[in-house]
Formats: C-alpha cells, sequence, structure tokens
C-alpha cells in the first residue's frame, strides 16, 4: 500500500469520516476515493486538493513529503518562496503556506531534473526543501550538490555502519561519503513535493 494510502485511511479513520462522507465532502466519485484507499493510484492535483481541505491535513503530508499532519491557512503563515533551478539559480516564486512562519528564511522550491527517484519523483516536480548543515535522520529525502558548481539532486541517507550510504529510490547510482565525503554539500531536506499533474489523462491516473 502507498504511503498515500495509508495516510489516507489514518486519518479518515481519526476523524471518523467514511468513504461516502468524503465524496459528498470533496464532489469526488466512490470509486475513485475506493481506488485511492486501495492504493491503485493517487490522485492529481485537483483532487489532492480536495481531500486535503476536506480532511484538514496538507497535500505534501498526504504525499508523504510533510512531516506535519495539521497545516495553518493563516495569513502570517503565508511566504513567498524563491523556486531554483538544479544549478540553484533563482526561477521564479510560490507561495507557501507553512506551519511554522519563522521557517520561511529556511525554505526554497527546487526543480528536480534527474530520474534518482523516478516515479517517486519525476523530472519537473517542485520540492521545497528545508536548510540544513548536515544529514539529520533517515526517514527524508535530501537535496544534495556534488561540489560548488554540481547540479542539485535528491538522495536518501542511509547509515550503514560507519558509512553513510546516499541512494536514490530506483538504480540510480549509489552514492559512498567514504568516497565523496569532502565533495558532497547538503543543500536541506525535502518536506513536500508539488507536481503538475493537470495535463495528465485519467489512463494516466490508473497506471495504464
Amino acid at each position: 500500500m502507498s504511503i498515500f494510502a495509508q495516510r489516507l485511511e489514518s486519518v479518515m479513520k481519526e476523524k471518523g469520516i467514511r468513504q461516502h462522507d468524503l465524496c459528498t465532502m470533496t464532489g469526488i466519485s466512490k470509486s475513485f476515493i475506493s481506488s485511492y484507499l486501495a492504493g491503485r493510484f493517487a490522485p492529481k492535483a485537483d483532487k489532492l486538493a480536495l481531500i486535503a481541505k476536506a480532511l484538514g491535513v496538507s497535500e505534501g503530508w498526504l504525499m508523504g513529503y510533510e512531516n506535519s499532519v495539521k497545516y495553518s491557512y493563516s495569513p502570517g503563515n503565508v511566504a513567498r518562496i524563491a523556486v531554483k533551478d538544479s544549478n540553484g539559480r533563482v526561477i521564479s516564486y510560490r507561495p507557501v503556506t507553512y506551519t511554522n512562519a519563522s521557517k520561511a528564511n529556511k525554505l526554497t522550491f527546487y526543480i528536480c531534473r534527474d530520474g534518482n527517484n523516478f516515479p517517486q519523483i519525476k523530472s519537473g516536480d517542485i520540492l521545497l526543501v528545508e536548510k540544513c548543515a548536515d544529514f539529520e535522520d533517515e526517514k527524508h529525502m535530501y537535496a544534495i550538490r556534488k561540489g560548488k558548481d554540481g547540479k542539485i539532486t535528491f538522495r536518501r541517507p542511509r547509515f550503514n555502519g560507519e558509512v553513510l550510504v546516499l541512494s536514490g529510490e530506483n538504480t540510480a547510482p549509489t552514492i559512498y561519503l567514504d568516497d565523496y565525503h569532502s565533495e558532497i554539500i547538503v543543500i536541506g531536506k525535502v518536506l513536500e513535493l508539488r507536481r503538475d499533474m493537470s495535463k495528465e489523462d485519467e489512463e494516466d491516473e490508473h497506471g495504464h
């Protein structure tokens, strides 16, 4: 079962919301809700937004890219965050609602342009990254670069004895920090993924 399906089921149980209730609250058909809960496919961006709003949680948390379940929509928690490309250049800005507005200065969006984590993360996905100096845990994916001029990519750390291994979610080359430690720069940990699925058709959504 996918992370999205697990979290959708857990928050529905927590709030005592049945499938029929969620259909009524969102306008999404029962067949779609059933498919989401079974993990057959994840919702498109528009349906994800409806579900998150109805359940009072963030879209990022539902998709497995955010720590906090509750999401505050007060104006004081809306910040204008830079969007950077894989070279670290600012190309635009996006608003973000975050549970702790004081962290806004530590947040940056990065556009993914690699295939290390396909299909969990696709080229063109925008990832919200919180700045940190080093790897803090194995739960998060981290934005890293090899040297100051390297492309920004995304890897998950795994502590293997005395060796820290950085791996993609697929068969991408693994980085062992005993070999590359001096060259790897940690940019920050991934909190949220944003994907524009508006152009995907229903067959893509069903995994065909």
